[in-house]
C-alpha cells in the first residue's frame, strides 16, 4: 500500500461522524444525495413498522438492520442513536396526522385553517377521535410517554415535545383570535388540554366514558367562549 492511499480509509468514518451528528435528532445535513434521503426514509419506515406492529419496547437498532438490510456501521452513517430514529419516526407521524387533519377538515368542508371556524373544527375532531377512540395517534402517544419519561435526561426530547406543543398551540390560537376571542392562546391551550386528555383516557380504556355525553359537555362549554354579546 503506498503512503498516499494509506489514510483514505479514515475519510468515509469522518464524513460518517458528521452525517450521523447532524442526524442525530433525524434532520439531515441538506446536502444529502438521492441515496442517502432514500436509504435514511427506510430506516425512518421499518422503525415506524415495528413500534406500529410489535410495540416501541421491541424497537432496536438490531431489529431495523435485519428488515433494511443494513449493517451496523451502515445504519449509524444516517442515524447515530436509536433515540435520533425515534426523533424522525415522531416527526414522520406528527406530519402524516396534521396533513390527513387537515384534508379531512376541508372534505368536510370546514375551510382552511385561521378562517375562525373553531367550534365547527372542534366537533369534527371530536366527532372523530370518539369514533377512532384514539386508535389512530396510539402510536404517537406512545413516543410522547417516551420522550416525556426522558425529558429530564434528552434536552432534545424535551425540545421536539415544547416545538411540538408550541407549533400546535400556535395554529388553534389563530382560528380562536379569527374569531375575536381574547386571550386566543390561552383558549387554544385549553382546547390542547382537552384533546390530549380525552384521548389518552380512550387510549388505555376505550370505555371510560359516554363519548356522546362528553362530546355534548365539551361543546357547550367552548360555547360559552365564542358567544357573541347581545
Amino acid at each position: 500500500m503506498s503512503p498516499r492511499s494509506g489514510p483514505r480509509p479514515r475519510l468515509p468514518r469522518r464524513r460518517a461522524c458528521a452525517a450521523s451528528s447532524a442526524s442525530g435528532s433525524g434532520i439531515g445535513t441538506g446536502h444529502e444525495s438521492a441515496t442517502a434521503r432514500k436509504r435514511r426514509d427506510e430506516i425512518v419506515t421499518a422503525a415506524t413498522e415495528i413500534i406500529a406492529t410489535e410495540g416501541i419496547h421491541k424497537l432496536s437498532l438490531a431489529r431495523i438492520e435485519q428488515r433494511v438490510k443494513m449493517s451496523r456501521g451502515q445504519l449509524t452513517y444516517y442515524f447515530r442513536t436509536k433515540e435520533g430514529i425515534l426523533l424522525a419516526v415522531f416527526d414522520r407521524m406528527l406530519a402524516r396526522m396534521f396533513e390527513e387533519a387537515i384534508a379531512e377538515g376541508a372534505r368536510a368542508g370546514l375551510g382552511a385553517p385561521g378562517e375562525g371556524r373553531v367550534l365547527e373544527r372542534v366537533r369534527f375532531a371530536l366527532d372523530k377521535l370518539m369514533a377512532t377512540g384514539g386508535t389512530d395517534t396510539a402510536d404517537l402517544r406512545v413516543l410522547a410517554h417516551a420522550f416525556l419519561a426522558q425529558v429530564r435526561h434528552r434536552p432534545d426530547f424535551k425540545a421536539k415535545l415544547a416545538q411540538v406543543n408550541t407549533g400546535w398551540r400556535a395554529h388553534v390560537a389563530a382560528d380562536v383570535a379569527a374569531c375575536g376571542v381574547a386571550n386566543p392562546a390561552a383558549v387554544a391551550s385549553v382546547i390542547m388540554a382537552l384533546f390530549q386528555g380525552l384521548t389518552e383516557q380512550l387510549t388505555v380504556d376505550p370505555d371510560a366514558f359516554d363519548r356522546r355525553a362528553v362530546t355534548d359537555l365539551c361543546l357547550r362549554l367552548l360555547g360559552t367562549l365564542f358567544e357573541v354579546p347581545s
